[in-house]
């Protein structure tokens, strides 16, 4: 055989080699369920676990819905599907980022679905990924992390399933952050934090979403935009920054 014929038939192999393995992905991605084990069901929200579900997690989902109140998007009848993932490869597999080190993700491009990472429910927390402490974690319970990956699933909803292509970082993280956290948020005091340049007002330094949730929160509750009106013109991220670093 001529040796271009060889290299195209390779070529030709290789790609649908790569393709069978994607779409297999795919639909392991799309089908979770069967490989947790355990199953619960609390109003609207149905949960899976790779390890029985205490029954704390009711005053758990009961504080996710105290903090979604602060969303003008979620749709209380809308069935939320949660997945607790105790053991590091199902995060890495189902999170689609292929890592294990973050509190949750949520599927936006094809279920909506939300997977947390291994979290001691009766205590309200999720458990680090290292030796370290979860960082802010008494502004962030599992009930944060919970009702953060919910709202993206709802921003998708309202936005198109492209919202994480079509949006900057600041907006959509920074909205999450401000429903997680429930209304548990000192404008004026962030604000300051922010001016004087603290690590944790800087998304790059410490990894938190409070700089975006500043940004977020001055839109809405400081200049009156509807959540419409922010993601049909999202402002630019340095002019925001300039803004919030003059006195209003």
């Amino acid at each position: 055989m001529h040796p271009a014929r060889r290299i195209a038939r390779a070529l030709k192999t290789g790609i649908a080699g790569l393709f069978a393995v994607a779409t297999l992905y795919l639909l392991v991605c799309a089908f979770p369920k069967p490989v947790f084990a355990y199953r619960s069901t609390y109003q609207n929200y149905q949960m899976w676990s790779d390890q029985p579900i205490p029954g704390e997690i009711t005053d758990v989902l009961d504080d996710v819905t105290r903090r979604l109140r602060t969303s003008s998007l979620h749709d209380r009848e809308m069935p939320v599907e949660i997945f607790f993932c105790n053991e590091p490869w199902r995060l890495w597999l189902y999170g689609r980022a292929f890592n294990a080190r973050m509190g949750g993700v949520a599927d936006v491009w094809l279920t909506r679905q939300v997977f947390i990472r291994a979290s001691d429910i009766p205590a309200n927390r999720i458990l680090p990924p290292g030796p370290r402490p979860i960082a802010d974690a008494a502004q962030r319970p599992l009930s944060y992390f919970i009702a953060h990956e919910i709202t993206h699933s709802d921003v998708s909803r309202a936005f198109g399933r492209t919202v994480m292509l079509r949006y900057p970082q600041w907006l959509l993280e920074g909205y999450a952050d401000y429903v997680g956290k429930g209304g548990d948020f000192d404008f004026e005091d962030n604000r300051a934090r922010f001016m004087a340049g603290a690590w944790e007002l800087d998304r790059d330094r410490s990894g938190l979403y409070r700089e975006y949730h500043l940004k977020v929160a001055y839109l809405l509750d400081k200049k009156g935009w509807t959540l419409q009106q922010v993601f049909a013109n999202p402002p630019d991220e340095h002019e925001l920054d300039a803004r919030l670093r003059v006195n209003p």
